[in-house]
């Protein structure tokens, strides 16, 4: 079996970005209907406690449609008979470097990308469904593609008897889920972090990435749902982004940032793959409950310290050694327990004296709080 790649110039798109990163776009004869098909959405979801990052959305459609690729991809057998082919999906290039992709084969069209990221400087904070989905959806319409839509509902019998159903509109194979959390500081976003390395969220156990900026839970081969926890501005840091006025706020608040990845067996199995459940607000109630129910592991940390932490760690192996009751000057030689001595006076620890006071661990307790959005952040759309 052969494979081959076709390169086909993509259409060009028409996005303007005015300066402050909001997109505007010329009119077409889709603009309304894209209008329309934001309007008439029932949003019957509550307000999410989360905004959104990446989607992944699709619909097909029976009209014939202007094809937009980057390319065409084919593999053929060792007589030359094409046994699948596939479109190559273009880059929609925005303002700060910024690009979504979309593709169209004729029938079927599938928009992927982080629409809260796209025409912005930044995400920190972003954008709920229906923005990013009325986002989208000017952005097919530049490309003369109509606009995501829930369609009509199909009741279907199963196999077994049972029944199901599935819509004629679009569906959602990929969502991002979004939360930022202030700790208090960069010291206590950290020891945040810490300690939920050593927590679970549900089954999931919590494993410590990098140097400790990042905790995940699941995300194994063939994972449904993938979590995860990061500190912000070391985030904004490894991206050229280590001055200025939002990575100083996220730096000074311990901005912890809490964000989750359903594919598509997983919103299959809460009824959250369609854009019909979505309007209906269905899924919407779906995914806060998964969201609220993975947060909970945000909910309380303590840290364990005591006034001694900054202390070189041979004086304090020794501090500790002596209020748990042991000789120190016995087990040492007579330079390092002098030396050790000084180091420790001025904390009201005497060595030379026979310990009477009990160790006293000092516990500290983090609390996240939902982070707030500062006055002077700027939400362009």
């Amino acid at each position: 079996m052969t494979a081959a790649v076709v390169d086909l110039a993509p259409r060009s798109g028409r996005c303007l970005v005015t300066p402050s990163g909001s997109l505007n776009f010329e009119t077409s004869e889709f603009s309304e209907l894209a209008a329309k098909a934001a309007r008439h959405l029932a949003r019957q979801d509550q307000p999410a406690p989360f905004f959104v990052d990446w989607l992944t959305i699709s619909q097909e459609h029976e009209e014939a449609l202007p094809v937009v690729s980057s390319g065409l991809v084919w593999a053929s057998d060792e007589e030359g008979e094409v046994e699948w082919r596939t479109v190559r999906a273009a880059q929609f290039e925005g303002s700060y470097e910024t690009h979504v992709n979309v593709k169209c084969d004729g029938h079927k069209v599938t928009f992927s990308g982080n629409v809260s990221r796209f025409g912005r400087p930044d995400n920190v904070w972003g954008f709920d469904f229906w923005h990013c989905l009325e986002r989208i959806n000017l952005i097919l319409e530049d490309y003369g593609l109509p606009p995501f839509t829930a369609g009509r509902r199909i009741q279907l019998t199963r196999r077994d008897g049972d029944a199901t159903y599935r819509w004629s509109g679009a569906r959602v194979s990929r969502i991002d889920l979004t939360g930022n959390f202030e700790a208090g500081g960069p010291d206590e976003a950290h020891a945040f972090l810490a300690w939920l390395g050593s927590q679970h969220a549900g089954r999931q156990e919590g494993r410590t990435l990098g140097q400790g900026e990042t905790v995940s839970f699941g995300g194994g081969k063939g994972s449904r749902q993938y979590w995860k926890a990061y500190i912000k501005h070391l985030e904004l840091a490894r991206h050229g982004c280590s001055e200025g006025e939002l990575y100083e706020h996220c730096r000074t608040v311990g901005l912890v940032r809490f964000e989750g990845t359903l594919r598509t067996k997983a919103l299959t199995d809460v009824g959250a793959a369609w854009l019909g459940d979505y309007e209906k607000g269905h899924a919407m109630a779906e995914l806060i409950r998964i969201y609220e129910d993975k947060a909970q592991v945000l909910g309380r940390a303590e840290r364990t310290t005591d006034e001694l932490e900054h202390l070189p760690n041979a004086i304090r192996r020794t501090a500790r050694d002596y209020l748990a009751g042991a000789d120190c000057k016995a087990a040492m030689s007579r330079a390092s327990f002098y030396k050790h001595r000084r180091a420790l006076l001025p904390y009201g620890i005497d060595i030379a004296v026979r310990n009477v006071r009990a160790f006293q661990p000092r516990v500290q307790v983090i609390t996240l709080r939902p982070a707030v959005v500062p006055s002077w952040y700027r939400m362009a759309a």
